[in-house]
């Protein structure tokens, strides 16, 4: 039997993960997966990401990218 405090944790854990599928689905409106995969592994390995990120990307959305990669790192 779950006690409030697992009920709490869980329902955080839930939220982080429904927050990383809604951060990939906004970026994948403009990088496909596999871009957003090559992203994140040059970003992870100390590559060089400028010439990996498209055309019209905006701040926020390239600030969500980062994230997402420092994300898939931990």
């Amino acid at each position: 039997m779950l006690r409030p405090t697992d009920k709490n944790i869980q329902s955080n854990m839930n939220y982080k993960s429904d927050k990383d599928r809604m951060q990939m689905a906004s970026l994948s409106d403009k990088m496909t997966i596999p871009q957003i995969n090559a992203y994140v592994s040059a970003y992870q390995s100390g590559q060089p990401v400028k010439d990996l990120i498209p055309p019209g990307l905006t701040k926020t959305e390239i600030l969500q990218l980062e994230e997402l990669a420092k994300k898939r790192s931990d």
